[in-house]
């Protein structure tokens, strides 16, 4: 084969695996895609209804606010009953474990949706039948969640992209039906997995214990992206500038939604070949390879915060030509999240060499930081003392990652003895 031809074979397979990330990517932002497209379409619609006296773009928005903080509650449960199965060739061993364990988990979170139902209830002086739609909305879209979780399992993100597909129709064409868009995501995911229906029935459960410890997990280290905007829908009465902190945080997202699909896989068969070598290899072997492991964290980790900057820049030249009047909330916001996404990626990566703890104290500093400047300044004065508090959480955050992969194969063969 002649040079040339090698290297138009060479070139043509990373023009296909470029293609193919840039698709399963696209895949994987649609939910923010979509419903960034519709929602401007909608919301005068959704407006002309109340549902107990509480107008409904005001539940649709608690709702909205609350499901991506609570899914990483309600949905680390589910990943912890198939965490010895999760890979790609074990698909149909990863359905089966998840059908029987779903109903059974999906009935344990409920007490969830009054953790955050109740505290929206009597800040903005709900009725009850305001606070029944809230936790009516917010169980469907739980259960969406969870079922969500199936469409992680394989590579490619089709089956994630068609449920939000039809969650996001729903919401298009039937603004006005509240319940339906998870309906409609939901009856997807019940098609996808059709053939393992049978074994829902099992309603197999999590020691109360494991399933406790993982909720409250989720709780703390969702926060750390996701409960600025809570307090600051529940300080403000039930308003906010939507398009101002949706577009502030949307860096962040694509940032984020970026680590997930093009790094975190490889870094998860990484660590989980870098612990298996632990089994059977001597310890040199596995600090070398321990070290190209630390280098590969590393340099994803930049990656990802340099596509946030460059992102947020981007948006925040958007946003000063765009809307003017609200470039001073959506900058604040830019900020702050900037720091939340850090924070958020190097927990994420000390969590999943094993130490729980250290992450759930940042994602709990982070929530009583936004607790406390939210109830001092109830407005963008409250971002700026999160901005201060968040710099120094980041900080943190990234000693504790530094710690962590400075020396991670001292540290799992440690670990490993102590189980003996």
């Amino acid at each position: 084969m002649s040079t040339s031809l090698v290297t138009k074979t060479v070139r043509s397979k990373n023009r296909y695996k470029t293609g193919r990330f840039l698709w399963q990517f696209a895949l994987y932002l649609s939910p923010v895609l979509l419903l960034m497209l519709i929602f401007p379409f909608v919301t005068e619609r959704i407006s002309s209804i109340s549902v107990g006296g509480v107008n409904l773009t005001q539940i649709v928005l608690a709702a909205s606010i609350t499901v991506p903080w609570m899914s990483q509650c309600v949905c680390l449960p589910i990943y912890k009953a198939m965490e010895d199965l999760l890979g790609e060739k074990e698909l149909n061993s990863c359905m089966k474990r998840f059908c029987e364990y779903w109903l059974a988990t999906c009935v344990a979170m409920v007490p969830v949706l009054l953790v955050f139902g109740l505290p929206l209830f009597f800040a903005l002086n709900w009725t009850w039948t305001a606070l029944l739609a809230y936790l009516i909305l917010g169980f469907l879209n739980m259960a969406f969640g969870q079922l969500l979780v199936i469409a992680n399992i394989p590579t490619n993100r089709t089956y994630w992209a068609a449920a939000w597909v039809a969650y996001s129709m729903a919401l298009l064409f039937f603004p006005t039906v509240w319940f339906l868009p998870p309906v409609a995501g939901i009856i997807v995911q019940l098609i996808v997995m059709r053939k393992y229906l049978r074994y829902l029935t099992t309603f197999r459960r999590l020691p109360a214990l494991t399933l406790t410890r993982e909720a409250v997990r989720g709780f703390l280290m969702g926060a750390v992206l996701w409960a600025d905007k809570y307090f600051l829908f529940a300080a403000q009465g039930g308003t906010m500038d939507v398009i101002a902190v949706y577009m502030g945080l949307i860096p962040a997202v694509i940032a984020y939604n970026y680590f997930f699909a093009a790094e975190a896989m490889g870094l998860d068969r990484s660590i989980a070949k870098l612990r298996g070598l632990i089994e059977y290899t001597s310890y040199p072997l596995v600090d070398r390879f321990a070290t190209r492991v630390s280098k590969r964290v590393h340099a994803a980790t930049h990656r990802t915060l340099i596509l946030s900057l460059a992102t947020s820049v981007m948006t925040a030249v958007i946003m000063y030509f765009a809307t003017p009047q609200s470039f001073a909330l959506a900058l604040v916001v830019i900020l702050t999240s900037f720091f939340f996404l850090t924070a958020a990626i190097f927990s994420y990566q000390v969590d999943y060499m094993g130490n729980h703890v250290a992450p759930q104290i940042i994602g709990g500093a982070h929530l009583l930081l936004c607790i406390m400047a939210f109830s001092i300044m109830p407005n963008i004065g409250g971002y700026y003392i999160i901005l201060g508090g968040e710099i120094l959480i980041a900080i943190a955050s990234y000693l504790v990652f530094r710690k962590t992969w400075s020396a991670p194969a001292y540290d799992l063969f440690w670990k490993h003895a102590m189980s003996w």
